[in-house]
């Protein structure tokens, strides 16, 4: 099934950080068996000629095609499909083609059923960038129920969102690198934690909201801030001697991005404060399961070279932080041409 309309996107292809998912829906209503509506929103940052063809694999046929919608953030489109009698008692199977291969984007996915005995429930999966294909499940086991899977969905989405959020990634790299003690590294980590969740629930609520690309910019900007005091050694600043009050302030700013993913999914039906906090555990345990492999392997060099005062200044650590400040220039110029 190919996909309506010509609009080009002015959101750069390239773009640096844009984790977010593929936001499927499937509709199934008992009332009419055989009937599949799908709707799909794509992030704006992805071309349209690398956007998935979403369709449902042999039995089923497509009978409307919606037009695609351009808001300037995301592609909106849809399509209904009717299964033959065979396909109605098996599993439909759910298929994302993507022309040049899936640039690692998930897919969540909302299923949402309506029966004859009692009013539609919504369940929700995430689909993981090499799943793609998704056999539709019949019934929802007791195991399985929509709380439950909201919980985990959420919980998987959030920690998908830190790893595959470069510019996140990159500046928890330079808030370790100036904190350096293990005490300053756990306390500017925490800081940076009560920052972002504080801006995350806030957005998220709408009790504070700035357009996405300002988010974007600020964030490869608090990079490119960081480096600089990184590649100045030998002198004391307030930053040095109290990183968190800088993971702090700049976890503000970081959680403006999460609660942009966050918001562009949405949030399930009575679910909303639940699901903003398995998303913040999901964000906590990914940000969990970088931190600590990067600083094993730092002390590990550090141990190897010798003091921290020696390893900051070697050549390999500044060009590392010369290649992640590059990086994040170029990031803030790409974003602030976009205004």
């Amino acid at each position: 099934m190919g996909q309506a309309g010509g609009e080009v996107s002015v959101i750069s292809s390239a773009s640096a950080h844009d984790p977010r998912p593929v936001l499927i829906d499937i509709y199934q209503d008992e009332a009419r068996p055989g009937e599949m509506k799908l709707e799909w929103k794509i992030p704006g940052s992805l071309s349209r000629q690398k956007h998935p063809i979403i369709d449902f694999a042999k039995a089923c046929t497509l009978t409307t095609s919606y037009p695609v919608r351009f808001t300037g953030a995301a592609y909106y489109g849809g399509a209904e499909f009717l299964c033959s009698r065979s396909a109605q008692h098996l599993a439909p199977v759910l298929m994302l083609t993507y022309p040049f291969g899936n640039p690692s984007l998930s897919s969540f996915v909302r299923l949402h059923k309506a029966s004859l005995e009692s009013d539609e429930t919504t369940a929700m999966f995430l689909l993981k960038p090499d799943e793609l294909s998704w056999a539709i499940p019949q019934a929802l086991a007791p195991a399985s129920a929509p709380s439950s899977l909201m919980a985990q969905a959420y919980l998987e989405l959030g920690f998908s969102h830190i790893l595959q959020g470069w510019d996140h990634l990159l500046f928890l790299i330079c808030l370790m690198a100036l904190a350096r003690m293990p005490k300053k590294i756990f306390w500017a980590v925490t800081g940076f934690t009560i920052g972002h969740s504080f801006t995350l629930a806030a957005a998220s609520l709408k009790i504070l909201t700035l357009p996405v690309i300002y988010v974007e910019t600020l964030i490869s900007l608090s990079i490119i801030l960081v480096c600089v005091e990184l590649l100045h050694t030998g002198r004391k600043t307030v930053a040095r001697t109290y990183p968190v009050l800088i993971s702090l302030f700049f976890g503000l700013v970081h959680g403006l991005g999460f609660a942009n993913e966050l918001i562009s999914i949405g949030f399930p039906e009575d679910g909303l404060i639940a699901a903003l906090l398995f998303f913040n555990l999901g964000v906590e345990a990914g940000q969990l399961a970088f931190v600590v492999p990067v600083m094993l392997l730092a002390f590990a060099v550090q141990r190897y070279i010798g003091s921290a005062r020696h390893l900051s200044e070697t050549i390999g650590y500044k060009y590392v932080f010369y290649t992640i400040g590059f990086v994040a220039c170029f990031w803030f110029v790409e974003r602030s041409l976009q205004f």
